[in-house]
């Protein structure tokens, strides 16, 4: 198995496969860099860049959080900023979708920003250690590395560290 794996990443390497996930990095960095602050001034908190490439023509999907949330129309100005921004840059020369959007219901929560916009609502967390039995409860507060959940009968303090999945329940 492992000669199958060196072959691969031979063959990866002689066909230019390591220079393109490298050049998404450092799009992904640079698209990051370019629209964090812009986003900041606006009242927005950029949480996830994802670019995907398909026949030459990315497709760059910026997730945002608002402190009200995100409104279609404020996805639409918020994207005609960003593209104005790329737009200034020869970071894809080839064209690019831009598409600007909340991070959804469905989005796993996963930093502690993920659940700062989410206080007030119940989620189901699962933890790393399998002795601790998951639970639901409403997000009431938000620190750097914990979170603080109301279930039915008590307050809970969990660490971030100890999370292995949450989900918000609808």
């Amino acid at each position: 198995m492992f000669l199958y794996y060196y072959r691969f990443w031979e063959w990866a390497r002689a066909h230019s496969f390591g220079v393109v996930v490298a050049m998404k990095v450092d799009a992904k960095q640079t698209v990051s860099q370019l629209v964090e602050d812009q986003f900041l001034a606006e009242g927005y908190e950029l949480a996830e860049v994802v670019i995907s490439q398909y026949k030459g023509t990315a497709t760059i999907r910026l997730f945002v959080y608002g402190e009200h949330g995100v409104t279609i129309d404020e996805c639409a100005r918020l994207s005609r900023m960003v593209g104005d921004l790329i737009d200034s840059t020869k970071l894809f020369d080839d064209g690019y979708n831009l598409e600007v959007s909340s991070p959804g219901l469905d989005r796993p929560l996963t930093e502690a920003r993920d659940y700062k916009y989410r206080v007030g609502e119940t989620v189901r967390i699962e933890f790393l250690d399998k002795k601790h039995k998951g639970f639901r409860g409403e997000i009431i507060s938000t620190a750097d590395d914990r979170v603080e959940l109301r279930t039915v009968d008590k307050v809970i303090t969990v660490d971030l560290a100890d999370i292995r999945a949450a989900k918000i329940v609808f």
